[in-house]
């Protein structure tokens, strides 16, 4: 570190932040921003003292960023989802912020450990609305499939069963002892159901999902 207290590092690191128009290249914050710049080396060359590279080997970081570069602090950029999780109920604890969360999303730092966190907090370590997108995706999905439960196209058969046309299809529920079996054109599946709406969730997820097209399609090849 004795290096970096002489002359030629000052002038330097003068030159490079002067190129880097004066500001972090990560967060864009200068002096007047109350940011303390740094000089970084992106790659180390042996033999090299630290004002002998070539300018495109370095940037300026500010200090919090220039932590965060090597794994000092937990970095502000450079976070990608790589899944989500749904817990259930809120049980989950999101690792930034400390809220309950029922939906748990998985973002990852080469630098970092991987974190659990939640919808809005995986938006901003990853500096996009991809956690956000895929909770406006599931909330559609979630209200689609509640109107369809709750649908008044579902008509009472003898013996307790519920009957809906959907596409093509006639779909019936019907009781099976304590639980309960759903048929399409009246082939029975071999799945129970302790009620009749996770049979009918169950039947708007075959729609959703095409598996039901696909099962209508193969009926049409066999005829």
């Amino acid at each position: 570190m004795r290096h970096y207290h002489r002359k030629d590092w000052q002038e330097y690191r003068k030159e490079v932040i002067e190129l880097d128009g004066g500001v972090c290249v990560r967060c864009k914050r200068g002096p007047l921003q109350g940011a303390v710049l740094q000089v970084h080396h992106n790659e180390y060359l042996p033999g090299k003292l630290p004002w002998e590279y070539p300018y495109e080997l370095c940037e300026t970081l500010c200090k919090g960023c220039h932590a965060g570069e090597h794994g000092i602090v937990r970095p502000f950029s450079g976070w990608e989802c790589i899944g989500c999780d749904d817990l259930g109920e809120l049980i989950g604890e999101c690792e930034l912020c400390g809220n309950a969360i029922r939906y748990v999303f998985f973002v990852q730092h080469e630098k970092w450990p991987s974190l659990e966190v939640g919808e809005t907090c995986c938006d901003h370590l990853t500096d996009t609305t991809e956690a956000s997108d895929h909770m406006d995706s599931l909330r559609r999905f979630q209200s689609r499939r509640q109107r369809f439960i709750h649908s008044k196209r579902w008509k009472p058969g003898g013996n307790g069963v519920s009957q809906i046309h959907q596409k093509g299809a006639n779909l019936s529920i019907e009781p099976i002892g304590q639980s309960y079996r759903l048929l399409v054109n009246n082939t029975q599946g071999k799945r129970r159901f302790p009620s009749i709406n996770e049979a009918k969730s169950f039947a708007f997820e075959l729609f959703e999902n095409g598996k039901l097209d696909a099962f209508l399609e193969n009926q049409k090849r066999k005829r």
